[in-house]
């Protein structure tokens, strides 16, 4: 059995769309209060009966987390013995907090510097195993006019997030792009002014402002930064030190991850089943499209394959190559970390 708290609020493209315009963060953080009535739930660290289990999202129910949504439907968290709640996340998630504490079994993190930072400030925690073993954040450009190597960026007008600017700064002078050349135009999450042309490229992600793009009829091309020697692991699976050194905890942990490689291993297989499970179970509140999810699984299943072929270990495989990979590109943008932060033994590891 498989519990899901899904918050009133929207879609993650709904709110990509907006953002900036101020509805966006009146209409999410009207669930806040919501959230945290569904996370107190003493099925936290599966104090509520055996095999109750626990896991936190980064974001609300979308293509992003087919897998687990597959693993709820078809039973396979059932035939593991475990009754899983799954909690939502949204803009400003508190995840680390929630694994730190042990009020939930597992959390899913977007990206690994957040679980690093609060490592390196003195939290427990291991990560796991990654959901994404490349990274989708990419260079958005018009199919009409693309840019497909670092050095087309040079004389190029670049949109940018304030969240992705120092992580492009470091990807373009690792790329031997004269940054001197390149025009910084300050942009939301919303692909609009690449649509309207106002910039030549926009800082995104694959499965995420294409989608948006390609819904609203305008075709784009996707240069990965994981392509030019700029990858590092994301949507991580993590869990506290306590966890892991429980016998009971971490088998609920290992059965738990061991579901949710099969849940995303049949997403990946069917995906029109996966979309339509988003859509039916988790996405009316929300607002959610069915073409829009199927487009962005289908956009996002190379990443979570690894470029299309799993490593020979199986999704959500931490290869070491993948881990050093992650660490210098943490590295090179300041965070701090090292090999102990990973452990693949929840994997069989």
């Amino acid at each position: 059995m498989t519990h899901t708290c899904t918050p009133p609020g929207m879609g993650r493209r709904s709110f990509l769309r907006v953002a900036g315009q101020g509805a966006a963060v009146a209409a999410v953080g009207s669930a806040v209060p919501w959230l945290s009535a569904c996370g107190s739930s003493d099925a936290a660290g599966g104090k509520a009966g055996k095999g109750r289990f626990a896991v936190k999202l980064a974001w609300i129910p979308n293509a992003e987390y087919a897998g687990i949504f597959i693993g709820a439907e078809d039973g396979l968290y059932t035939k593991q013995g475990l009754n899983v709640d799954v909690l939502p996340g949204g803009p400003n998630s508190a995840v680390v907090p929630m694994v730190t504490t042990n009020r939930v079994d597992l959390g899913v993190e977007a990206i690994p510097e957040n679980v690093a930072t609060a490592v390196a400030r003195g939290a427990k925690l291991k990560i796991v195993g990654a959901g994404l073993l490349k990274s989708p954040e990419s260079w958005i450009s018009l199919a009409d006019r693309p840019v497909k190597s670092p050095k087309e960026i040079e004389g190029k007008k670049l949109g940018i997030t304030l969240a992705g600017k120092n992580t492009a700064l470091v990807f373009m002078k690792r790329n031997g792009v004269d940054v001197s050349k390149v025009k910084l135009v300050p942009i939301q999450f919303d692909p609009a002014p690449l649509a309207a042309r106002e910039v030549d490229a926009i800082w995104g992600f694959a499965s995420n402002q294409p989608v948006s793009l390609e819904l609203r009829g305008v075709r784009t091309h996707v240069m990965p930064l994981a392509d030019f020697g700029f990858n590092r692991m994301q949507s991580v699976f993590f869990a506290s030190q306590k966890t892991l050194d429980d016998p009971a905890a971490r088998e609920r942990a290992r059965k738990f991850m061991a579901a949710s490689r099969q849940g995303w291993e049949a997403a990946l297989r069917d995906q029109k089943h996966a979309a339509d499970v988003i859509i039916k179970r988790y996405g009316a509140k929300l607002g959610l499209k069915l073409d829009e999810q199927a487009k962005s699984l289908a956009a996002i299943a190379p990443y979570v394959s690894g470029d299309g072929g799993a490593a020979s270990k199986g999704l959500f495989w931490m290869s070491d190559a993948l881990i050093q990979e992650t660490i210098t590109s943490l590295t090179s943008i300041g965070i701090k970390l090292d090999k102990s932060l990973f452990t693949n033994e929840l994997l069989g590891g």
